[in-house]
């Protein structure tokens, strides 16, 4: 089958070697001829794309169930293999808005081998039972924080605290998902980091480091930990082992996520700590390779941070783009997933080329996904994208509403059709289209962020209006937040603005669109205390946010006339 996306299919030469071990030296001469052995012969490529040679032991098929576990670097991977076909079932994992403000299936990130390990276990253990959580399953993981409600350690420390009976069933709706690994084609498990915290009570792994008023309270109950290769190396096998246990013949993709630490707790250098935890997460990774049959590592990690880093990075410099994941999903699929059908490979590579910001690509893409397969709804959708940034509202519209008729509840198709009609002036038709799709039961608050550029040219009552629903929707998202006050102070409607910001500064991780102009209120009010505590807030969150700085400066002068 040809590529998808990604680099030229590397041809192969004799069998490399897996993890560690001994050559006889006719095998290692062998190995030292081959054309990909030499540094220089591949010194050219990290000017732009690095794509390594790989040998696959095994392949999957494009209709095969694909469990993802690891760090967020597998959620960026998960809709790609979708969009190949695969059956992924992380995508599944949902929480309401009520409780987590995020994608959902981040909630459950893994960011290094003993989190792996420890979920997989828990799950298995349900499983070899009878598959119902108890209470008794979870209150190893449940911190009390007071008023009967419970905070879930294992998950991001935002999902909101839980009652007890709310958090057996939030349990369940986990394990329900997390079971279908042991039903699973193949498992690829992607560990990002070795800075661990463990909670000294139960001797378990919490998501990440003790958080929030209720739980600092405690400092005595947590432990930082810089994890050793060799408990790296075991807790993967040990995940593996989890698995296979329930599921033998499951195939196995380790790979090292390339998303660096966003800070480290070691006192050293973040470059310096960051460059050791992937060197000890990468040579765990090719340890287990020595260890189980059908294992096999995927260089993501190698194609991310030698190729060029203004073709690989977001501009935070911790993501990697959708456009190279799509790349590296693309490789992936040359080597190890059979049986892609042809409006998939288009389509998957229509997501690659439009991630990329090239429009007509990705239109050309869609159409020929289309063209094998007229029903690809997601192919039509982004064929409607692929116009939309191509300014093609009269050809995008028609797209849209062919997808509306077959399928009534997308209420991310209503946004991007109000959107297109908003673009030419039919502004009442699109915010009559915004009403009908934030009614749907599918409405998200990504689907909101897509209203953005409509409520811009609304009238700001109309914005405003719109946006309290989706306050009431999302009420623990900042960004949502974030647009309700900005429509309030393009009204002028400054004190219900200034209620509104102070609401959303008490949310967790207040953003600075909200502190700066609550502190430039507040500035307004005569309340500079309050102000500059608002501008620190802001400075924590974005050290180098100019607004931010010019606000303090300003304040301090001011004090210090």
């Amino acid at each position: 089958m040809g590529k998808v996306d990604g680099a030229p299919g590397i041809k192969p030469g004799p069998t490399a070697m897996r993890g560690s071990g001994s050559l006889s030296y006719l095998e290692a001469k062998r190995h030292k001829s081959r054309s990909r052995s030499r540094w220089n012969a591949i010194a050219g490529e990290l000017e732009a794309e690095l794509w390594p040679e790989v040998q696959p032991s095994f392949r999957l098929h494009a209709k095969d169930m694909v469990f993802t576990i690891g760090s967020c670097f597998a959620r960026h991977i998960e809709a790609n293999l979708a969009a190949l076909g695969c059956k992924v079932p992380m995508l599944d994992f949902r929480l309401p808005p009520e409780e987590f403000d995020g994608q959902a299936n981040a909630a459950m990130n893994k960011f290094h081998p003993p989190a792996i390990r420890q979920c997989l276990e828990w799950t298995g253990r349900i499983f070899d039972r009878d598959g119902v959580v108890t209470w008794e399953d979870c209150e190893p993981l449940a911190y009390d924080v007071g008023d009967a409600r419970f905070l879930d350690l294992d998950m991001v420390p935002t999902v909101t605290p839980a009652t007890r009976p709310r958090f057996v069933a939030r349990r369940q709706e986990i394990y329900d998902v997390f079971c279908k690994v042991f039903a699973a084609d193949g498992l690829m498990m992607t560990p990002g980091l070795i800075e661990a915290w463990r909670d000294v009570e139960t001797g378990l792994y919490t998501f990440g480091a003790p958080w929030g008023r209720q739980v600092q309270a405690t400092p005595h109950r947590w432990r930082f930990e810089v994890l050793r290769y060799e408990q790296c190396v075991d807790d993967l096998l040990g995940a593996i082992d989890a698995v296979r246990a329930r599921n033998p013949t499951i195939k196995v993709i380790v790979t090292t996520s390339p998303v660096p630490l966003t800070r480290t707790f070691t006192g050293r250098d973040i470059a310096i700590a960051n460059s050791y935890s992937k060197a000890v997460l990468r040579a765990a990774c090719e340890a287990v390779l020595s260890e189980r049959e059908y294992v096999d590592y995927f260089p993501s990690y190698e194609m991310a941070m030698l190729s060029n880093p203004a073709l690989v990075w977001r501009s935070d410099r911790i993501h990697v783009a959708q456009s190279f994941v799509g790349k590296i999903v693309g490789h992936m699929l040359d080597h190890y997933i059979d049986g892609v059908e042809a409006a998939a490979a288009h389509y998957q590579r229509a997501r690659a080329r439009f991630a990329a910001g090239a429009a007509i690509e990705a239109e050309s893409e869609a159409r020929r996904a289309l063209a094998a397969r007229p029903d690809h709804r997601e192919a039509r959708m982004l064929l409607a994208l692929a116009l939309e940034i191509q300014k093609r509202w009269a050809d995008a519209e028609p797209e849209l509403r062919q997808v509306l008729d077959t399928d009534a509840q997308r209420s991310d198709v209503r946004v991007l059709l109000a959107r297109v009609l908003a673009s030419e002036d039919r502004i009442e038709e699109a915010m009559a289209m915004l009403d009908e799709a934030i009614g749907l039961p599918s409405f998200t608050a990504d689907d909101f962020f897509g209203c953005e550029r409509v409520l811009a040219r609304a009238p700001a009552d109309d914005a405003i209006r719109f946006s309290q629903r989706a306050v009431e929707l999302f009420p623990r998202h900042v960004g949502v937040h974030e647009q309700l006050t900005a429509a309030m102070l393009r009204a002028n409607r400054e004190a219900e603005a200034m209620a509104a910001l102070k609401r959303a500064a008490a949310l967790s991780h207040p953003t600075p669109a909200i502190l700066i102009p609550l502190a430039r209120l507040l500035i307004k009010a005569g309340e500079r205390n309050g102000a500059l505590d608002c501008v620190e807030a802001a400075l924590n969150e974005e050290p180098r946010n100019k607004d931010a700085l010019r606000l303090r400066a300003e304040l301090q002068a001011d004090a210090a006339a």
